[in-house]
C-alpha cells in the first residue's frame, strides 16, 4: 500500500499578513521563510492531529482489495470521486460510482464496496483510490483551534531556527500546540 498526495492545498489556513500580524513583524524581509514556516506548520499540525486542513487530493494505491469496509487513511473525507483497477496489460478500468458508497460517520472514514468490484490483474498496484480529503478550500473552513495551532507552531519554528530551544526541538509541537490538537485526534479505545 501506498499514499500519495496528487494535489496539495491551493491555501494555506494562516495567510502570511495574518502570521505578521500575529509576530508583530512590519517588514516584508522574511516573507518567503514566513511562508515556507506556515506550510511547514500546517504539515506538523496535520500530523499531530491526525487530520487533512484544506482541501487536498491523495491516492492510495493498493495490491489487492482488503476486506470491505476498507478504512481509509486521510480524513476528514470530503469524497471519493475515483476509483480505478488495472488489469494484466496495465490498462485501467473505472468502478463506478455505485459499487461503493462512503461513510463520514467514522473515523477514519470508511469505504464499504457494494457488489462485485473488479479484481486487479497486475499484482503491484492494481488499485487506485483518489481521495479528496480536508475540511474545505479555504482558512475559514478550518477549525479555529487548529487555525491557532498553525499560527503557534508558525511562530515557534519561526522564533527557534538552528539550534532550537533548550529541552524543545525546533519540530516538537509546543504544549499549546498539543493541548489544542488533541480534542481533533482520533480515540483509542
Amino acid at each position: 500500500m501506498a499514499l500519495m498526495l496528487v494535489t496539495p492545498p491551493t491555501v494555506e489556513p494562516v495567510t502570511l499578513a495574518e502570521l505578521k500580524d500575529w509576530l508583530k513583524i512590519d517588514t516584508a524581509d522574511e516573507d518567503v521563510l514566513l511562508t515556507a514556516v506556515i506550510a511547514a506548520a500546517r504539515l506538523a499540525v496535520e500530523a499531530a492531529s491526525g487530520r487533512k486542513l484544506l482541501t487536498q487530493t491523495w491516492r492510495w494505491v493498493l495490491n489487492a482489495w482488503p476486506a470491505s469496509p476498507l478504512e481509509l487513511p486521510v480524513w476528514p473525507m470530503q469524497a471519493v470521486p475515483a476509483i480505478r483497477v488495472y488489469n494484466a496489460a496495465g490498462v485501467a478500468a473505472t468502478v463506478a460510482a455505485t459499487l461503493y458508497q462512503l461513510s463520514n460517520a467514522f473515523l477514519p472514514p470508511r469505504l464499504a464496496l457494494l457488489g462485485a468490484t473488479p479484481q486487479p490483474g497486475r499484482a503491484l498496484g492494481g488499485i487506485e483510490i483518489d481521495m479528496t480529503a480536508g475540511y474545505g478550500g479555504a482558512a475559514a473552513a478550518v477549525p479555529e483551534a487548529l487555525r491557532m495551532a498553525v499560527r503557534l507552531m508558525a511562530a515557534h519554528l519561526y522564533e527557534n531556527r538552528g539550534d532550537g530551544a533548550p529541552g524543545l526541538a525546533p519540530m516538537q509541537p509546543p504544549p499549546a500546540v498539543a493541548a489544542l490538537v488533541g480534542p481533533y485526534r482520533r480515540a483509542k479505545l
